[in-house]
């Protein structure tokens, strides 16, 4: 009888030890798949950016564009960059001139980017190229991005001159994107 009931105790202290390495085994894939989780939870196709912003307190930066153009607004909303330049009629000229911009942002995910693509288009006005490139195909989490947008025109002042960039990466086995909405208007 004796026995009997150590090995019945026995029993029942291995059942309840293997009955807690499942239970904890369990507990630990339930964890491990709501770590990734919030993948699932980019808003559409979304990509999450950390937009950066320079010393100057504008979020982005250019060497050759006039500084009485630069007098605009300029926000982040959502997945979309706007910036609203004012043309004054200082800075008018016949010529056809080349400028670039750079918006630098961030990748704050726990996520490498890849296969990073950018374009631009003209939407209206004088522009007579545009294009878009990008420092880095795969960003990598914690990495800084430079996306450049590159443009000829001449800086008439009576136009209303529009282009519209595109920027896309693979995040989480789908392409997400984000866009930047360049205005250039008359005072």
């Amino acid at each position: 009888m004796r026995r009997l009931f150590k090995k019945t105790l026995i029993a029942g202290y291995v059942l309840m030890v293997l009955s807690m390495g499942f239970a904890y085994a369990a507990e630990t894939n339930r964890l491990d798949i709501f770590g990734i989780a919030y993948v699932s939870d980019f808003r559409l196709d979304m990509l999450p950016i950390f937009p950066l912003v320079n010393a100057e307190g504008s979020y982005f930066t250019s060497t050759n564009l006039p500084v009485a153009l630069t007098h605009g607004e300029e926000s982040w909303v959502g997945d979309t960059f706007y910036l609203n330049i004012v043309k004054p009629p200082s800075v008018a000229n016949n010529g056809q001139n080349q400028f670039t911009m750079n918006f630098d942002v961030l990748n704050p995910t726990n996520y490498v980017w890849t296969l990073g693509e950018a374009s631009a288009s003209i939407e209206q006005g004088v522009y007579s190229t545009v294009g878009a490139t990008l420092s880095a195909l795969t960003v990598e989490p914690g990495q800084k991005l430079t996306i450049t947008f590159s443009f000829k025109t001449k800086i008439d002042i009576t136009s209303f001159d529009q282009a519209h960039i595109a920027v896309s990466y693979v995040v989480g086995g789908a392409r997400r994107y984000v866009y930047i909405n360049i205005v250039m208007r008359p005072l």
